[in-house]
């Protein structure tokens, strides 16, 4: 893995129960940001409503399977990174979202977050790392091309009752402990 040098006065770590009503709103608002001009708005918030409560970030934080990293400046996150394994024998992780508040892209942050995700991936013994991404996305899809990723397929990801076609990428993470960048 690749050291991502994080902007100054921020840090990544392990999500906390006490994060998940910050983190659900966080995530919210990074939803509305990025989709809401391809989405219509009550499509929009019947996702946000299934998937950013408090009770399900704080669901996902407290998974066994799964991993979540908050990105923290000044108190308050500023990105996030949620990695779950999801065959029985580990060999698949799915990397299931990575956020960025926008002043913060473009800083090494997602870098970091990615690091994160990938290693916990590895250390659980996953083999490869999978993740989709909405295909009018081309910031995040660069992002992942340059961090390793190949797309795979395609696949089609509900938000509220709209169809949307999302990138199925994945990345191979046999050798990734031993301090192979990404």
């Amino acid at each position: 893995m690749t050291e991502h040098a994080l902007p100054a006065a921020s840090v990544i770590r392990r999500a906390r129960r006490s994060d998940a009503r910050a983190l659900s709103g966080f995530a919210a608002r990074l939803f509305r940001d990025t989709y809401g001009s391809d989405t219509a708005a009550s499509d929009l918030e019947s996702y946000i409503d299934k998937n950013f409560s408090t009770e399900r970030q704080e669901a996902e934080i407290a998974n066994p399977s799964a991993a979540v990293f908050v990105a923290i400046s000044d108190d308050l996150i500023i990105g996030y990174a949620d990695v779950v394994l999801r065959s029985a024998d580990g060999a698949s992780a799915l990397l299931n979202r990575i956020y960025v508040d926008a002043e913060w892209r473009g800083r090494g942050l997602a870098g970091g977050l990615l690091d994160a995700a990938i290693g916990e991936s590895a250390q659980r013994g996953a083999t490869h790392l999978e993740l989709t991404v909405f295909e009018r996305n081309s910031r995040a899809l660069a992002f992942y091309k340059r961090a390793g990723f190949a797309a795979t397929g395609s696949t089609t990801f509900m938000v509220g009752d709209d169809p949307q076609t999302d990138v199925v990428m994945q990345l191979d993470l046999i050798g990734r402990l031993d301090g192979r960048s990404v």
